[in-house]
């Protein structure tokens, strides 16, 4: 049996593609190259799975990018094994770092070109619900079950400071477009604005009356947008958005800033004008919960996860579901799309990480 789960100590690697059986010619090419790395191919599927797993280092380095350079876009997933579920995932703004948060109370840094993992970051005491990345790509921000939020020089893996003010789990962390403030949303109800230079406590927002389970900012940096457990989406200083039937679990608001998006219990996601307030678009396909949502930066696609164990890809205008990878065997709580919108991360809850490729 190929080694699908476990606690292994290097990268697993899979490959698909949705497009399969159009692509069975293209994939003989490397029929030579996959041998070599120990992986047997299921060309009826489309996916390639490795019966091994490989080790670090240069050859499996070179390989990948010689599978990534002949064929560019067949790779439809790359496997990363963290060993608890992973409750977040982000990516650096150049693609070239990729970071899990999860339950095992670390931080996995790898290095996305070559599977390398870079760092653990291990300071936080509970598990480690959100993590997020400047702008400039030198600072990671991460917030955690044990109420606090801590700073990391992303280069280093050295851990800055700790920020200390909620009084209960932070389960979402953002970083201000100018990469001057963070925004956490907690447990506790409340919403901290701080300082990212200097961990000073800004302000706190007092509007949420239950647990804040995501929160997002404009491209602008002037509008906070949180997604709570009692079915409410907070878009501070224009009021409260209702439509959802259970939690509001995760909000993503689009590069132009005229769209925002959130996933919930109810298993449905929403579309909304986030200037008036208005919905536009309900998607329904998932059969479980949603709990994480991503809008590419073209403003055009929609990417979820969900209970039912599978990542969705939308369109963003007409809500159109394009596409649903169905590689995972937990559910999915968290997913990520990449700064050039090619590719989407997503977390599970069976201690594995994907790496799929946008469709077309």
């Amino acid at each position: 049996m190929p080694h699908q789960l476990g606690i292994p100590q290097q990268p697993i690697v899979s490959l698909a593609y949705p497009g399969a059986e159009a692509l069975k010619s293209s994939l003989e090419v490397f029929k030579d190259i996959l041998k070599s790395l120990g992986a047997i191919a299921f060309l009826g599927t489309g996916t390639v799975q490795f019966e091994t797993i490989p080790p670090r280092g240069t050859a499996i380095t070179t390989k990948f990018m010689q599978i990534e350079t002949i064929l560019e876009k067949i790779l439809d997933f790359w496997l990363l094994a963290p060993r608890a579920s992973v409750y977040s995932v982000a990516f650096s703004p150049d693609s070239r770092t990729l970071v899990s948060g999860g339950a095992d109370r670390t931080i996995l840094v790898w290095d996305f070109y070559t599977a390398q993992q870079k760092y653990v970051l291990r300071n936080h005491s509970d598990w480690v619900y959100s993590v997020t990345i400047s702008p400039d790509g030198q600072t990671l921000v991460s917030g955690s079950m044990d109420k606090t939020i801590k700073v990391w020089n992303l280069n280093t893996g050295e851990e800055i400071r700790t920020l200390v003010g909620h009084s209960d789990a932070v389960s979402s962390v953002a970083i201000s477009p100018d990469g001057q403030t963070i925004v956490s949303g907690s447990k506790d109800t409340t919403i901290k604005l701080w300082d990212l230079k200097t961990g000073q406590e800004l302000r706190t927002i007092t509007d949420p009356s239950d647990w804040v389970y995501s929160v997002a900012i404009s491209p602008d940096g002037q509008t906070i947008v949180s997604g709570c457990a009692d079915a409410t989406i907070r878009v501070e200083k224009r009021g409260i958005l209702t439509g959802h039937s259970s939690s509001v679990t995760s909000v993503a608001i689009s590069p132009d800033g005229q769209t925002l998006v959130s996933g919930s219990i109810d298993e449905t996601i929403k579309v909304w004008d986030l200037r008036t307030g208005q919905d536009l678009l309900k998607l329904a396909g998932h059969s479980g919960g949603v709990t994480s949502v991503a809008i590419s930066p073209d403003g055009q696609r929609v990417v979820s996860g969900g209970n039912d164990n599978t990542v969705k890809v939308w369109d963003l205008k007409t809500g159109q579901n394009i596409h649903t990878f169905t590689g995972h065997l937990e559910a999915v709580l968290s997913v990520a799309i990449s700064p050039k919108g090619l590719v989407i991360a997503s977390g599970s809850r069976n201690d594995v990480m994907r790496i799929w490729i946008m469709p077309s």
